[in-house]
């Protein structure tokens, strides 16, 4: 039972680590590697996760975001269906982030929520 436990609490501890080095990584927190355009299809990058793996991309049409809203630590896009997709980020990458969205997507209503 122990070593399951000493195994366990390892693999939280070390994914704990890796998931506050990404949250802080200029390399993976750069507007063009969280919102990647590719021609009508955004793919976003939504948390620290799916910014080390591709696989966890979530794409999106261009065409059909209406609105970007920007809270505290997080960037929301909202679909015409009102579907969202949160992108977590923190508040020093918010503001870039947020910008190239608006460029992204310059049909959708912009909202800038106080914290």
């Amino acid at each position: 039972m122990s070593v399951y436990l000493l195994i366990s609490g390892s693999i939280f501890g070390l994914y704990v680590i890796v998931n506050l080095w990404a949250m802080s990584s200029n390399r993976l927190n750069r507007p063009a590697y969280v919102l990647a355009e590719f021609d009508g299809i955004v793919g976003v990058r939504h948390n620290s996760l799916s910014r080390l793996f591709a696989g966890f991309t979530t794409f999106v049409s261009k065409q059909h975001i209406s609105r970007i809203q920007v809270t505290q630590e997080c960037l929301t896009l909202f679909t015409d269906n009102n579907d969202t997709v949160d992108i977590w980020l923190s508040d020093q990458y918010l503001g870039s982030n947020a910008s190239y969205a608006k460029l992204l997507f310059p049909k959708a209503e912009f909202i800038n929520s106080p914290a």
